[in-house]
């Protein structure tokens, strides 16, 4: 007699989710690295642009301001200086002087100033001339920031003026400039050929006096013969 058969034959090994391929596992954490190193690539791209950029922006802001004030202050100082070596008032001659004075640096300068300074305040006070300067064009030809060295063109409309007449002419200046105590002043001055622009009687000017006809120099009225 054969032996009895168990119908509880032991179950068959269930299948676990953990099971698994280890391809499916490495593939989603794969991912997230790779996402992540695209991150801090990008991340660090983006910082080293920032740096760049701001380092751009700092130089714009300070070296380059600072090079665009220079220039604008020496122009500037060439500009003043012109028009006040070319400025008289004959009703302040002491001030007309002293603007002078303020506006230049230098022997040459200074020295030229001395000698016909009391040229000046004869003329004025003999002729009652004044002349003042108006600024017309200037621009910066030469800049030397390390030795606060620079030179200028400056074109002026110079009036002179007496009780009678006046004359504006376009007077052209080469300023050569040095810096001086944070100002730039004038060290040397050269008109170039000036060009008359008007003249005429001063305003308010009484008209010239017509001269008096020579003796014996009368037309003899119509109609009748002279001598």
């Amino acid at each position: 007699m054969s032996a009895p058969r168990s119908s509880d034959a032991p179950p068959a090994p269930a299948t676990s989710d953990d099971a698994t391929s280890s391809a499916d596992v490495k593939g989603p954490g794969r991912a997230r690295r790779t996402a992540l190193v695209a991150v801090t690539v990008a991340a660090v791209i983006a910082l080293a642009a920032a740096v760049w950029f701001g380092v751009g922006w700092g130089r714009a802001l300070l070296v380059d301001r600072a090079v665009a004030d220079t220039r604008d202050a020496a122009l500037s100082g060439a500009v003043q200086a012109a028009v006040n070596l070319n400025s008289v008032d004959a009703a302040d001659v002491d001030r007309s002087i002293e603007n002078m004075r303020s506006s230049i640096t230098g022997d040459a300068l200074r020295n030229d100033l001395e000698a016909t300074e009391q040229d000046i305040r004869a003329r004025v006070a003999e002729t009652g001339t004044s002349m003042s300067a108006e600024p017309l064009f200037g621009t910066l030809t030469e800049l030397n920031t390390d030795d606060d060295l620079g030179k200028a063109l400056v074109v002026l409309a110079v009036r002179t003026s007496t009780p009678e007449y006046f004359v504006t002419n376009k007077v052209p200046v080469i300023v050569s400039l040095r810096k001086d105590d944070d100002v730039w002043k004038a060290e040397t001055i050269e008109p170039l050929a000036s060009v008359e622009l008007e003249s005429g009687p001063a305003p308010g000017a009484a008209p010239p006096e017509a001269p008096a006809p020579a003796p014996g120099g009368e037309t003899a009225p119509e109609g009748e013969a002279g001598p």
